[in-house]
């Protein structure tokens, strides 16, 4: 389904939800969420291969979650107008050397705003999308790819590619009044920006201001207390909204080298999560395709042999198996992996390329789960009630929910399919 979120007149809907921004700020002269309590830092135990999941991805910017629409993987699809490329003026070369301005105008990715209605990536801001998303409370998320002129990214089979120094990855969350209406009266409440720099990534998050002219810098990350939506059953929902600050998208975004340091990483940017059409000025056609064609992208191998991550929530896409991997590898695997620091401290491991089932979480006693996480072990087979691995996922309680930070909601097609899959596992006794 194409959406269309930054709509020209906002509408009653919209008018109210910037109220209850404006409220949620505490200062009608601010924009919102400007003084609002600061997100400061999630809490850094929740428990045994619990780790932490998902911060809702500042900047797979690579990233979740679409307003009930389980079919269409929960994404929601481009968020510019006709779902391809400006026609605007080239972003040309991004500057990495200097400071990320305090506006995001001022970085030249984009034409236009979200109040004129014509907010949408300049020429060489690509637009993209994964085949399935992170999820981040059912919020709309839009994603660009920006590679320096000149410059060019490689190719790699399972890794994140490699992108140049000046890369710019963008995601912009947004939600409209009424999750059944996805369309209707769509607002932006922030855009998450990743810049690759000599040393490594840098992530930084811009808050839209109440009249959506423009976003500004909030390093410290906001929380909008009381957020409040329609959900798809057309019952008020209320949930703490959370903009992350700096410290937070290094939680989720991060692997450990051999040295023990932790370095940033986008998530979504796999050739995996790429490998899917998109309409580019008006025609289909594949993600990495168009950036080989571009000049964007080298070593790009033949179609069959670039590997595909299919849509978790099309049960014609793949198997259940396959469905419910994917969905932990794109919301878990990038800590519960061989080289982030919850994967190395739980040895629970979510990534698509391991196959163990014991690291997968079968039969596998967490190290120090506490009591009340729905059992003893991480996967019992055949039993998701009793299964630590679902009930993380599936509870709404602050300090067992996994991702601890990036959701306040349950995604519930989501919990589904693990819980569909634990319990199409052949049954048997854990010991």
């Amino acid at each position: 389904m194409k959406r269309t979120p930054y709509m020209k007149h906002l509408g009653l809907a919209a008018v109210v939800l910037a109220a209850v921004m404006a409220a949620c700020s505490g200062d009608d002269e601010d924009p919102p969420g400007a003084n609002v309590p600061d997100a400061g830092d999630a809490a850094t135990d929740a428990g045994p291969d619990a780790g932490r999941p998902d911060g809702g991805d500042a900047g797979d910017a690579g990233d979740a979650g679409d307003a009930g629409d389980a079919g269409d993987a929960g994404d929601g699809g481009p968020q510019v107008p006709d779902g391809g490329e400006s026609t605007g003026p080239d972003s040309g070369t991004p500057d990495a050397s200097t400071a990320l301005p305090n506006k995001l105008s001022d970085l030249k990715l984009f034409t236009g705003s979200p109040a004129e209605g014509n907010f949408q990536p300049v020429e060489g801001n690509l637009p993209y999308e994964l085949t399935t998303p992170l999820f981040s409370d059912y919020a709309l998320k839009s994603r660009t790819l920006a590679i320096p002129a000149g410059k060019t990214a490689a190719y790699a089979e399972t890794d994140v590619l490699d992108l140049p120094v000046g890369t710019y990855i963008t995601k912009t969350f947004s939600f409209p009044p009424d999750l059944r209406e996805p369309d209707k009266d769509v607002r932006p409440i922030e855009t998450r920006v990743l810049l690759r720099r000599e040393e490594g990534w840098e992530a930084v998050s811009y808050l839209w201001n109440e009249s959506l002219t423009d976003a500004d810098k909030v390093a410290g990350g906001k929380v909008f207390k009381n957020y409040q939506v329609i959900n798809a059953q057309g019952e008020t929902e209320t949930f703490d909204y959370l903009v992350p600050s700096r410290n937070q998208c290094q939680k989720c975004h991060h692997v450990v080298d051999a040295n023990e340091n932790q370095h940033l990483l986008p998530i979504g940017v796999k050739a995996r999560y790429l490998n899917r059409e998109h309409a580019y000025g008006g025609q289909a056609k594949n993600q990495l395709q168009h950036l080989a064609d571009l000049g964007k992208l080298t070593g790009l191998p033949a179609a069959d042999l670039i590997p595909h991550a299919p849509n978790a929530f099309d049960s014609s896409a793949a198997s259940l198996d396959q469905r419910a991997r994917t969905y932990l590898d794109i919301n878990c695997a990038h800590c519960h992996n061989p080289k982030a620091q919850p994967g190395i401290t739980s040895r629970l491991f979510l990534d698509i390329k391991t196959t163990d089932e014991f690291s997968n979480g079968v039969c596998k006693r967490p190290g120090s789960a506490g009591s009340g996480v729905g059992g003893e072990f991480d996967i019992v087979p055949g039993d998701h009630a009793t299964s630590i691995l679902w009930y993380r996922l599936n509870t709404e309680e602050s300090g067992k929910m996994m991702p601890e930070i990036g959701r306040a909601l349950r995604h519930d097609e989501g919990s589904q399919l693990i819980s569909d899959w634990i319990d199409a596992m052949p049954p048997r006794a854990c010991k």
